[in-house]
């Protein structure tokens, strides 16, 4: 089972949300991993899509352990991040940054520039495992706004402190 807001919000085994007065909160719905990792995917033609997941995320955050168990296993490829971007293009109408594809290089034919800070390593995650994963595990829950003075009063009248 699971649960938040310091216990006082539970995650019945049906799948439904309630109090841990046992009152059912059917405004409480689950929140899964794609959807708060929304990371940079790339696709290889035929070779598939790979979800792009920042080394330094996978180390850090126990939701992508996984990812990280993978990486030091061997199992995921390691890259430079493709969600950057290079030197700027001027044209009559407009001035923007170039971007860059995995693989490219974005210094062909124009100066070297400097980067401020390095391109993030990712561990290339096959995207057929990624959903796997997101559609099993539960990262929190939401609920819509108009409902969150309501969830958050119940919440603390029930133990749940805001945290700040």
């Amino acid at each position: 089972m699971s649960q938040t807001m310091d216990g006082t919000l539970l995650r019945q085994l049906d799948g439904t949300w309630a109090w841990s007065d046992g009152t059912p909160e059917p405004r409480v719905r689950d929140m899964h991993g794609g959807g708060v990792y929304n990371y940079r995917c790339r696709t290889y033609g035929s070779g598939g899509t790979y979800v792009e997941v920042p080394l330094a995320a996978a180390a850090r955050e126990p939701d992508l352990a996984w990812v990280w168990a993978g990486v030091t296993a061997g199992l995921y490829t390691q890259s430079g991040s493709g969600d950057h971007t290079g030197p700027p293009q001027i044209t009559e109408e407009s001035v923007r940054r170039m971007r860059i594809e995995p693989g490219e290089d974005p210094l062909l034919g124009h100066e070297p520039i400097k980067h401020k800070r390095a391109i993030p390593g990712v561990a290339l995650v096959p995207g057929a495992e990624w959903d796997a994963w997101s559609r099993q595990t539960i990262v929190g829950v939401w609920w819509d706004r108009e409902h969150e003075s309501d969830i958050l009063a119940i919440a603390g009248r029930l133990g749940w402190s805001r945290p700040g």
